[in-house]
């Protein structure tokens, strides 16, 4: 039995063929690793791919959840109401 590749949190990017100035540059697809959220901000890391082949992408890389360090997030502090004062 073959063990199938797992592609969730994976990103690639190859050249657009089509020479147009409306076109875009680079055309892709991701794998989501969870359900997302609309709105939600997700990471994406990028990284050349030096290959002579035609068919291979031009950028790969990895989606993630944001990433957060030390439990500090860019997120605006939330505001207080006066039912959240307890006198």
């Amino acid at each position: 039995m073959s063990e199938q590749y797992d592609n969730r949190g994976k990103i690639a990017l190859w050249k657009n063929a089509t020479e147009n100035s409306s076109a875009p540059v680079l055309k892709g697809n991701f794998y989501a690793h969870r359900d997302i959220k609309e709105g939600e901000q997700v990471d994406v890391s990028l990284w050349r791919v030096d290959s002579a082949t035609s068919n291979s992408p031009a950028l790969k890389g990895k989606v993630q959840d944001k990433f957060v360090k030390d439990g500090f997030t860019n997120a605006p502090p939330a505001v207080a109401s006066s039912e959240d004062i307890p006198f």
